[in-house]
C-alpha cells in the first residue's frame, strides 16, 4: 500500500515537472533608444540572469544630453519553460518597429551619422510615431544595404 502510494506520488510529481512553468526568460526593447534588457524570472518570485545591452544610440543620448535620456521598454519575449527547459508558455508585447533592427546592424548605422543627425533619430524615436519610424527603418537598411556594395 505505501509502495502503491509512493509510485502514484512519483508519477504525478513527473508529470507536474513537464507540466509547470519553473521559470520563464523576459527580453525587452527600448523603443526610444533600441537598447535591450532582460532577466530570468523564476516560479518562486526570484530574478537571476540579469543581462543588458546600451545601444551606441542610448551611449550618445547619455553623454550628450543625459537629462533627455528617457527609456519606453517594451516586453518582446517571455519564455516560459519547465525544469527541463522545454518551451510551455509565451507571452510578449508588441514592440515598434524599431524592434525589427539587429543590434549590431541599428550600432553600425548609427555609428555613420553626424551629431545632429543622431539627435535627429533620437527625437524621431521619442515621438512613437509607428509610420514615420517604420519609414526610417526602411531607410536604415537601405543604408546598411549600399555601405555593402
Amino acid at each position: 500500500m505505501a509502495l502503491t502510494a509512493a509510485v502514484i506520488i512519483l508519477v504525478v510529481l513527473f508529470v507536474v515537472s513537464f507540466t509547470s512553468v519553473a521559470y520563464r526568460d523576459w527580453a525587452f526593447i527600448c523603443e526610444n533608444t533600441g537598447s535591450r534588457k532582460g532577466y530570468r524570472a523564476w516560479f518562486f518570485g526570484l530574478h537571476t540572469s540579469h543581462w543588458y545591452h546600451a545601444s551606441e544610440l542610448e551611449r550618445f543620448i547619455d553623454q550628450q544630453f543625459p537629462k533627455e535620456l528617457e527609456h519606453r521598454w517594451t516586453s518582446y519575449a517571455g519564455t516560459g519553460r519547465n525544469i527541463y527547459g522545454a518551451k510551455l508558455l509565451f507571452g510578449h508585447g508588441r514592440p515598434g518597429p524599431i524592434y525589427q533592427v539587429r543590434e549590431q546592424d541599428l550600432n553600425k548605422w548609427f555609428t555613420t551619422l553626424s551629431l545632429a543627425d543622431k539627435k535627429a533619430f533620437y527625437d524621431l524615436l521619442v515621438q512613437d510615431n509607428r509610420e514615420a519610424i517604420k519609414h526610417k527603418v526602411n531607410e536604415i537598411y537601405e543604408d546598411l544595404f549600399k555601405a555593402h556594395e
